[in-house]
């Protein structure tokens, strides 16, 4: 990554962030049981995907994926590549091994279609909010993915061509 890292942490201490040139990661905690929501920001491609998996280890601990459930806030990321998607495959295999969720939230346009294509939300859950999937996760039951329309958003309608 040639750019530089810039971190931040707010007045609180309780969101803390990472900045470079195209990108941004946020890590705040949310919910009733403060569940740790990663809000990325920007591009993802095999330059900086691997910069996720630092900024988790770094601020949740080494074994951040043995106790705690996570969600992916992607409302405003404009574009993933293959390396995205192998972290995204690879953090869920071990949240699971350890009975933990991986949640998707909010992909839109591009980053949405490519989810599709891949066949992404058959794995994780991906909701159009960020409280449903904190509901989700605060219902304690095992998690059903819910069901994944390319449209934009929940509810837009399909025009024919």
């Amino acid at each position: 990554m040639s750019q530089q890292l810039v971190n931040r942490t707010d007045s609180a201490g309780r969101a803390i962030s990472l900045g470079w040139g195209n990108g941004e990661l946020r890590l705040c905690f949310m919910g009733a049981g403060e569940v740790p929501v990663l809000k990325l920001s920007g591009e993802f491609d095999y330059e900086n995907v691997p910069e996720i998996e630092r900024f988790l280890r770094r601020h949740l601990g080494p074994f951040f994926f043995k106790g705690r459930d996570l969600v992916l806030d992607l409302a405003r990321v404009d574009l993933v590549d293959s390396a995205f998607v192998g972290l995204v495959v690879s953090l869920v295999r071990r949240l699971h091994a350890n009975r933990r969720e991986l949640l998707i939230t909010r992909p839109r346009g591009y980053v949405r279609r490519t989810l599709a294509l891949v066949g992404l939300p058959n794995l994780v859950p991906v909701y159009e909010t960020l409280d449903a999937a904190l509901d989700a996760l605060s219902a304690g039951a095992p998690l059903i993915p819910p069901p994944f329309d390319l449209a934009p958003f929940a509810g837009a309608r399909r025009t024919a061509p």
